[in-house]
C-alpha cells in the first residue's frame, strides 16, 4: 500500500470514528437519562382542610395542610400517602401535575393507620392518570441514587430533588426499618414517592431530622420501603388497623447494662424499669412499680422503642411472656396485649341554622373598633358547613399584656359587603339580606359569590393602631340546609401525641 492509499485509508478510518461519536454519545445520554417526567406525572400534591375547632378566645378556627402522594391505580383512582397528612382533614383535596383548577379534586380516605403512617385514598374521578411503577426495596443498597418527588413546603408542586441511598435500615419510633436519604424533603414532602433512577417506587417519604426546636432540616430523610408499605397496604384493605399493646409505654425507663447489673438482671443485659404501678390497660394487676424487664418473649430488651416494636409485632389478644426482676428475684409473667389502635373519634359535623355554616352579627350601634364596621361580620365557621367547604374563616380575637393587665382586642374582622347571585352583583347591609339570598339559592339549588372584606392590623400587636382594609376576596358557596355526613373519613384517624418525638439532639419530625 503506497503512502497516498494509505493517507486515504486513515481518513476513512477518522470519518467513520467522527461520524459514530454522535451516535455513541446519544446512546451513552440516553442510556444515562433519568425519566423524571414520569415520576412527575404519577405524583401529587395534596391539600388538606382540618376541622373547625374553638380556640381559647372562643374563635373558630381551622387549618390547610399539604402533602404529597402518587397514583397506583389509573382505574381505581387509588393514592397513597402517609397517614399524618389526612389524620386530622375534614376535606381532602388532591392536584395532579399540571391541574390548573383552583379546586383539587376531591378525595376520601379509604383507610389508614399510624402504626406504619400509611393511608389509601380514593379520588371522585382521575382523568388519565398514570400509575406508578413499584420497585423492589430489598434490592436498595447504601449508595443507590435516589429521586424525592412531592410539594415541598406546601408551595412547591410537582418537585424533584436528587440525593442517595445513605443508610438502608433505621429504625425510629416502629418495627420498620427506613429507608435514609439524602435527597432534599421539607415538610409538604410527606407522602410522596422516592424513586430510583429507573422511575420505580422505592420507598415513601415520611419524615426528616431537624435541629432540637424543629427549625432546621438537617438533610437526612427517611422513607418507609415499599415492601413494607404494600404489606401495610393488603392488610389496610382488609379492615381498620390493630396490634398488640401492653400498656407500658408510659411507666417505663431505659437502664443500661451496668444500671440493670443493679437489679440483678443477668447476663449484661439492658432493661426497663416499671416507674408506677399500672392501674388500667393490659398490664394492670400484672406489673408493679420497680419490676425490671429484662426479655419479651425470646427477645432481649435493648431500649423502650425496641421493647415497643417487638410488643406490637403481635396481634391484640395475643400473650406475651416478659422476663423480669422483682424484689431482686427473677419471673416471668404472661400479659394478653390490648388494642394498640387508640384513635379518637373524629368530629361530627357542626349544627347550625340557616344555609351557609355561618355565624353573622351587625355591629354597627357598638362603641370602639366595632361601630366602624356597617356591614353582617362573620364571627363564627361551622365544621362541615357550607362555608368551611368554601374555605372561609371568620374574625379572630387575642389578647396582649399592658401592665397588670390583659387587654383582649380585635386581631382583624371579617364582613360580607356583597353577593353575586345569577348573574347580579348585591351590596348587603343586614343579616338578614344575606340570609334571604343563601334561602333562594338553596331553593334553586344555586351557588352564592360572597364578597369579603379582610380588615386587619399592620402591626398586629399594635392595638393603638385601628384596623385596616387588606383585602378583598370572593367565595363560591353552596347553601346547604343541613349537616353533611362526614365525607372522606370512614373511621377514626387521631392519635394523640403521634406527630413527633425528641432523641437526643434533634427532633424527628412528621413532614
Amino acid at each position: 500500500m503506497n503512502r497516498k492509499q494509505t493517507l486515504v485509508w486513515r481518513l476513512a478510518v477518522l470519518a467513520l470514528i467522527v461520524g459514530l461519536l454522535p451516535l455513541g454519545y446519544h446512546q451513552i445520554d440516553q442510556r444515562d437519562r433519568v425519566d423524571v417526567d414520569g415520576m412527575l406525572d404519577v405524583s401529587v400534591s395534596i391539600r388538606t382542610t382540618s376541622h373547625v375547632t374553638v380556640d381559647r378566645f372562643g374563635d373558630s378556627v381551622w387549618e390547610i395542610n399539604n402533602g404529597s402522594g402518587f397514583v397506583v391505580s389509573s382505574r381505581d383512582c387509588e393514592i397513597w400517602t402517609n397517614h399524618h397528612v389526612v389524620a386530622d382533614a375534614a376535606l381532602i383535596e388532591v392536584y395532579p401535575r399540571g391541574w390548573d383548577r383552583t379546586a383539587g379534586i376531591t378525595a376520601r380516605v379509604v383507610n389508614s393507620t399510624p402504626r406504619s403512617d400509611l393511608a389509601i385514598l380514593r379520588l371522585d374521578e382521575c382523568p388519565l392518570l398514570p400509575q406508578a411503577r413499584l420497585g423492589d426495596s430489598s434490592l436498595v443498597r447504601t449508595g443507590d441514587e435516589t429521586f424525592a418527588v412531592g410539594n415541598p413546603m406546601g408551595r412547591n408542586p410537582d418537585s424533584v430533588s436528587r440525593g442517595i441511598i445513605s443508610h438502608t435500615q433505621r429504625f425510629r419510633d416502629t418495627n420498620i426499618p427506613y429507608l435514609q436519604t439524602d435527597a432534599a424533603i421539607n415538610p409538604g414532602n410527606s407522602g410522596g414517592a422516592l424513586f430510583d433512577r429507573e422511575g420505580r417506587v422505592i420507598g415513601v417519604n415520611t419524615a426528616i431530622d431537624t435541629t432540637r426546636n424543629g427549625g432546621a432540616n438537617l438533610g437526612v430523610g427517611f422513607a418507609l420501603p415499599i415492601n413494607r408499605v404494600m404489606q401495610a397496604i393488603a392488610q389496610l384493605r382488609e379492615g381498620p388497623p390493630s396490634w398488640g399493646d401492653a400498656g407500658i409505654g408510659e411507666i417505663v425507663a431505659n437502664l443500661t447494662p451496668g444500671e440493670a447489673e443493679v437489679f440483678n438482671v443477668p447476663g449484661g443485659r439492658a432493661a426497663l424499669v416499671v416507674t408506677r404501678t399500672p392501674d388500667k390497660g393490659p398490664s394492670a394487676g400484672k406489673l408493679q412499680a420497680h419490676d425490671v424487664i429484662y426479655g419479651i418473649g425470646s427477645a432481649d430488651v435493648v431500649d423502650r422503642d425496641q421493647a415497643l416494636r417487638l410488643i406490637g409485632q403481635h396481634d391484640a389478644g395475643a400473650s406475651v411472656r416478659l422476663a423480669l426482676i422483682r424484689d431482686g428475684r427473677e419471673q416471668q409473667i404472661d400479659i394478653t396485649l390490648g388494642e394498640g389502635w387508640r384513635g379518637a373519634a373524629a368530629p361530627a359535623p357542626d349544627d347550625y341554622e340557616g344555609y351557609l355554616g355561618l355565624g353573622l352579627e351587625m355591629w354597627a350601634d357598638h362603641d370602639g373598633d366595632r361601630g366602624n364596621f356597617k356591614h353582617p361580620v362573620i364571627t363564627r365557621v361551622h365544621s362541615l358547613g357550607p362555608a368551611h367547604r368554601a374555605r372561609i374563616s371568620s374574625s379572630q380575637k387575642s389578647v396582649i399584656v399592658k401592665g397588670p393587665y390583659v387587654l383582649p382586642y380585635l386581631l382583624d374582622v371579617k364582613t360580607i359587603t356583597g353577593i353575586a347571585y345569577r348573574g347580579h352583583y348585591h351590596a348587603v347591609e343586614s343579616v338578614e339580606q344575606v340570609e334571604d339570598f343563601a334561602a333562594r339559592a338553596y331553593e334553586e339549588n344555586k351557588p352564592l359569590l360572597l364578597e369579603i372584606e379582610l380588615w386587619a392590623r399592620k402591626n398586629p400587636r399594635d392595638t393603638d393602631a385601628g384596623l385596616v382594609h387588606e383585602s378583598t376576596a370572593f367565595f363560591r358557596v353552596m347553601p346547604d340546609r343541613a349537616p353533611v355526613e362526614h365525607p372522606d373519613l370512614d373511621y377514626p384517624l387521631h392519635l394523640d401525641g403521634y406527630v413527633s418525638s425528641v432523641s437526643g439532639r434533634y427532633q424527628e419530625r412528621r413532614i
